[in-house]
């Protein structure tokens, strides 16, 4: 008998606040049940959650909002997880939740994550 196991991707998102988009885009990934451990931060001292090395060491993929977030890394922690870096390009401009939010959100996070283009748990809306 054949046993397949689910390989468990560490998928880190970043915003300034961890107020708005990254929480968003975590509630979005944790919605569609997939093998995945998620967590978000945020870059600015103010953050709900501060992005830390130790974070940024668990994760296997990083996805920040801004090319800003990019550099603040770089800046930040060095160049040694810039391989696990990837560019949302989701600005500043939405609340938490927000459907606008959202639906900029999904087509990224499955391009930046090799999702399918329709998640299973969406596809009986």
């Amino acid at each position: 008998m054949l046993q397949f196991r689910a390989v468990t991707k560490k998928v880190l998102l970043v915003c300034s606040g961890n107020l708005d988009r990254s929480p968003t885009a975590a509630m979005l990934l944790a919605e569609m049940a997939l093998p995945m451990w998620v967590m978000s931060a945020g870059t600015e001292r103010w953050a709900k959650n501060q992005l830390t090395a130790e974070l940024l060491e668990e994760a296997d993929v990083v996805c920040v909002m801004e090319h800003a977030h990019h550099r603040t890394i770089i800046e930040r922690f060095g160049s040694a997880y810039s391989s696990k870096l990837v560019v949302l390009d989701v600005p500043d401009d939405y609340i938490c939740w927000e459907p606008e939010l959202i639906s900029i959100l999904k087509p990224k996070l499955r391009a930046a994550l090799g999702l399918p283009t329709r998640a299973r748990s969406e596809e009986n809306e």
